[in-house]
């Protein structure tokens, strides 16, 4: 994920002249001079004053200040400046738990000195990356808020013209014929309620396929992951009779499961993560993604089942050791759905049954047998499917009536068309457009026509 282009400020809040400078060596490499201000201050009520005078992004704090500790400087600047990231500092000591003071205190890390570069760049990489998801997911939060307060008042505004016409129809007795007019109109005001209703829907569905795309553009070894993995899951979702509602919940959270992946600080951490064979129990991306998520109105079951993806069925998972059915049904299904698609991506050579194979041998252990039961049918069905023949054919040969057999990808990773697609005249026209600016990636697969 690419750092916001706006410098960011970095306040040092230390008697030690030389943190400001070890700060710009470390930081300045990584991230390039532009983009990196880094400030000094020798004591507390200094670094207030600079604080208000900067409003720095991040806060380089020791905890040892002569006029007023760490820990209260740090409250401080959470009431002042809540979107500031504050992060203590001190020398280690082994009897002190400085970390969880400054957990309590409301820092967002600490670090104990000396500062050692890898430990730095992690903190301050994460930060910034959570800033600018963050920040995104705002802005469209906002917007899907302004449309809330647009439906209020459409409301309340259809209820005053509700009022009038009945007192309409009280003080003129109005027959027949004009009441069968209002209610046309009342029922048109409905009409234009229900459009808003659904065009919040629309919104919170933008704001998801938003997020997906950030996953899948972070994520070009790994193209289509999220979507299979929401296909695999909502298929056996519905084979097990879950509600509409909790599908519809379990298809989110399988497109945006690895959300907290793209916000790790590297690229070796991210294919580190995605390895779940080895990784399963190492990485914390879910916890990530749960943060990242619950703070926002219609996220918070989608957090929930995130959070768990790496129970395992057995009690050996994380990150709260849960087991059978305290494990939520949604964490289960999408858990081994993203497993068995992670296998078939890094060992292609192997076939859909030998997968499953290997991961029938996690049953009862791992995964949920009852799920792995229906990832089966699955699996089955796809092998059936699959034996229909497709042809390759290349971005110019394409006629109208060719119907999709596998998804359209750009090199960039933007998924263009889905499979079972019918071509058209307007869609074959948009497709050689964008060929144009970011080409389609590799043949495209086309059904034979029975």
């Amino acid at each position: 994920m690419d750092i916001p282009k706006l410098a960011k400020k970095i306040l040092c809040i230390d008697d030690d002249p030389k943190l400001s400078g070890l700060v710009k060596e470390i930081l300045n490499p990584s991230f390039g001079g532009n983009m990196v201000r880094v400030y000094q201050a020798g004591t507390s009520e200094q670094g207030l004053r600079m604080m208000h005078e900067t409003k720095a992004d991040i806060v380089l704090c020791n905890i040892h200040l002569k006029e007023m500790d760490g820990f209260e400087l740090c409250r401080r600047i959470r009431k002042n400046n809540p979107q500031s990231a504050v992060i203590l500092m001190s020398d280690y000591q082994a009897e002190r738990d400085y970390a969880s003071k400054a957990s309590e205190a409301g820092a967002d890390s600490y670090l104990s000195k000396p500062i050692k570069r890898g430990e730095l760049l992690f903190v301050v990489n994460f930060v910034l990356r959570v800033d600018h998801l963050n920040t995104a997911v705002y802005e469209k939060n906002k917007q899907l808020e302004e449309s809330l307060e647009q439906l209020k008042l459409f409301h309340k505004k259809v209820a005053g013209l509700n009022h009038e016409l009945q007192s309409d129809k009280r003080r003129l007795g109005i027959n027949l014929q004009e009441m069968t007019e209002l209610n046309n109109q009342l029922e048109e005001k409905n009409s234009q309620i229900s459009s808003m209703v659904e065009e919040l829907g629309h919104r919170f569905e933008s704001t998801e396929a938003l997020l997906a795309s950030i996953i899948e553009l972070h994520q070009s070894g790994h193209r289509g992951h999220s979507e299979r993995v929401a296909e695999i899951s909502t298929f056996i979702a519905e084979k097990m009779n879950l509600s509409v509602y909790q599908i519809r919940n379990i298809k989110s959270a399988a497109r945006l499961h690895e959300l907290g992946i793209v916000a790790l600080p590297t690229q070796e951490k991210r294919e580190e993560a995605v390895d779940e064979r080895r990784n399963r129990l190492r990485t914390n991306h879910p916890l990530v993604g749960e943060m990242l998520l619950k703070g926002f109105p219609g996220f918070e079951m989608i957090a929930t089942i995130i959070r768990h993806l790496h129970e395992n069925i057995d009690g050996s998972g994380s990150p709260d050791a849960l087991y059978g059915d305290r494990i939520p049904i949604g964490s289960r299904i999408v858990s081994a759905a993203s497993y068995f698609d992670h296998s078939r991506v890094l060992h292609p050579e192997v076939t859909p049954r030998e997968t499953f194979a290997v991961i029938e041998q996690l049953a009862g252990t791992t995964f949920d047998e009852s799920v792995l039961s229906y990832l089966y049918e699955y699996v089955e069905t796809q092998i059936n499917m699959d034996e229909e023949k497709a042809l390759d054919c290349s971005v110019f040969a394409l006629v109208e009536g060719m119907e999709l057999a596998t998804d359209i990808y750009s090199e960039s990773g933007i998924n263009l068309l889905r499979k079972g697609t019918l071509l058209n005249r307007d869609i074959l026209n948009k497709i050689i457009k964008f060929h144009a600016v970011d080409p389609i990636a590799g043949n495209i697969k086309i059904k034979q026509p029975s």
